[in-house]
């Protein structure tokens, strides 16, 4: 009878290995496979020794059984870590319960030699057939039951503490795991102490039930898939994109968000390296050495568009801090980029005519002027302002104003090229810039703008608006400083001001210690 049971109890135990072994927390449920696989040998050990008749086969059922023994408590306790307190989780733990399991397992195996563990073993047959068996005792066995009974105080402790401190949902988990414990505390210490007739070995019984109760608590509450199950969920519906790869730079995984940015991820093969990924960025290749980049690739949802991307690339290290792998998270910032710069746009930009205002208007010369002194080549810069601009606010208004401004403006534009700069300087002052311009040509470009803005017709609300305006030029030569090429057009524009309006005066560049006046009346406007 007590074989049959045992036959069922190590069937239990394998189930149970399996049922752990298939859990998606693989770093937790390798104590409860390494529990129930120590719970199944043990077993079988067991019934061996029912089925022995000899002191040899006594033994060798001892030997497989007693093996696992060591393992048994060690591996409970750190279950009841890895549960209910796994910041008491100690790297080194399952090291050391791998050691000293071994250690006992080559004592018990090579008793013979040494009889540390076991001593005598006698085997007594009574007249009715019956078979007594007699097993002497020594220091190894009791210090292997010393470490157990510590193990298995040292589990209830800590099951005892979760459940108290614990809310009505914790408790409700620890209690199938507190009995389980408890009748398995209770069995160590009759077996110890002899107060069950012959040599019945209570623990594959009572360990057995008691990881019966841990699996129904397992899966009832989902302890071994719901941390990986939520941690997938949570990975899967990221905005972000997010690729895991080893140390090496070979992919590994990645999320929906990472397949919809690169679609050859959906066939990529692992330990490939990610370089080799369609469309990968340049700029991604050389991430070991940068936290951050930004990149762009074609848009997904609108043709002959760009997106605008942000890597964020972090070190993967383990519980030793050993570096094992990269994670890359991308982060789309199209939307932010573009309100940057339009941002920037509307910050460098003269709200009522649409062109540069001064702000943008220098930092685009800047540009221009590094690359002309870079090529040796010359630029034209030219001023212009309304003639009588006063009157015409007063006569048709300061909307009326404003719309002769914008028109001027378009005026403008249509005579220069695309690559002309013109913004507004202040007022009714607007300066434009000729790149790789020809001294030569200045005077016929500002006195072609001149006539076109004498000669079209602006109307406001059906009245026509006459307006001239007066030009000042300079040709910059390469090399030449912007300051002076601003206080040479203002002179000249005063000139022409001075002379009468409505005409271009071509002024010339002066170094600031050959200058023999500055302007500071700003012109009667």
């Amino acid at each position: 009878m007590i074989l049959f049971f045992l036959v069922i109890t190590f069937i239990i135990d394998i189930c149970i290995m399996f049922f752990s072994a298939t859990r998606k927390d693989s770093s937790r449920s390798v104590y409860f496979v390494l529990l129930a696989a120590a719970l199944s040998v043990y077993t079988s050990g067991n019934m061996l020794f029912e089925l022995g008749s000899t002191a040899d086969g006594i033994m060798n059922a001892l030997r497989m059984a007693r093996v696992e023994i060591p393992l048994l408590a060690p591996c409970f306790l750190l279950v009841s870590l890895c549960l209910f307190q796994q910041k008491s989780i100690k790297s080194w733990m399952l090291p050391a319960v791998g050691i000293y399991g071994l250690l006992m397992f080559f004592l018990i195996l090579f008793n013979d030699n040494h009889h540390l563990y076991y001593g005598n073993i006698i085997v007594e047959t009574a007249p009715d057939n019956s078979v007594y068996i007699s097993i002497e005792r020594n220091i190894l066995f009791w210090v292997q039951e010393g470490i157990a009974l510590l193990c298995m105080v040292s589990a209830y402790i800590v099951l005892i503490e979760r459940y108290i401190t614990g809310n009505r949902k914790l408790r409700s988990r620890i209690i199938y795991v507190i009995t389980g414990a408890l009748v398995v505390f209770i069995a160590n210490v009759i077996n110890v102490s002899g107060l069950i007739p012959g040599e019945l070995d209570l623990m594959p019984f009572v360990m057995t039930a008691a990881l019966i109760l841990l699996t129904v608590n397992i899966a009832k509450h989902k302890l071994l898939d719901i941390c990986v199950t939520a941690s997938g969920t949570a990975l899967k519906a990221m905005e972000n994109a997010m690729i895991i790869m080893d140390r090496d730079w070979c992919f590994l995984s990645c999320n929906d968000s990472a397949k919809a940015l690169f679609p050859s991820l959906e066939s990529f093969s692992q330990t490939e390296p990610i370089s080799k990924v369609q469309d990968w960025p340049r700029e991604l290749e050389a991430t070991d050495k940068l936290s951050e980049i930004v990149f762009e690739l074609d848009s997904k949802t609108a043709p002959d568009s760009k997106s605008t991307y942000r890597a964020n690339t972090n070190k993967i290290a383990d519980e030793r801090g050993t570096h094992v792998g990269w994670s890359i998270i991308i982060h789309d910032i199209t939307g932010i980029t573009f309100l940057i710069n339009q941002l920037e746009t509307l910050a460098a930009t003269d709200p009522l005519t649409g062109v540069s205002n001064r702000r943008g208007f220098l930092e685009k010369i800047e540009r221009e002027l590094e690359l002309s002194a870079h090529l040796n080549t010359s630029n034209a810069l030219i001023m212009y302002d309304l003639d009588f601009f006063r009157k015409v606010n007063e006569t048709y208004g300061h909307d009326g104003g404003d719309h002769t401004l914008c028109a001027v403006v378009e005026i403008v534009k249509k005579q220069l090229r695309q690559y002309d700069i013109i913004g507004r300087y202040g007022g009714e002052e607007f300066l434009i810039f000729i790149p790789a311009s020809k001294e030569e040509v200045l005077y016929t470009i500002a006195s072609r703008l001149c006539k076109e803005i004498e000669s079209t017709e602006i109307i406001y609300k059906g009245r026509r608006i006459p307006v001239t305006a007066s030009f000042g030029a300079v040709q910059m030569p390469p090399g030449s400083d912007f300051n002076e090429a601003m206080l040479a057009v203002d002179e000249a524009l005063y000139e022409a001001k001075h002379n009468g309006r409505n005409q271009v005066v071509i002024g010339t560049i002066k170094k600031k210690d050959e200058s023999d006046r500055y302007i500071t009346d700003r012109r009667n406007k």
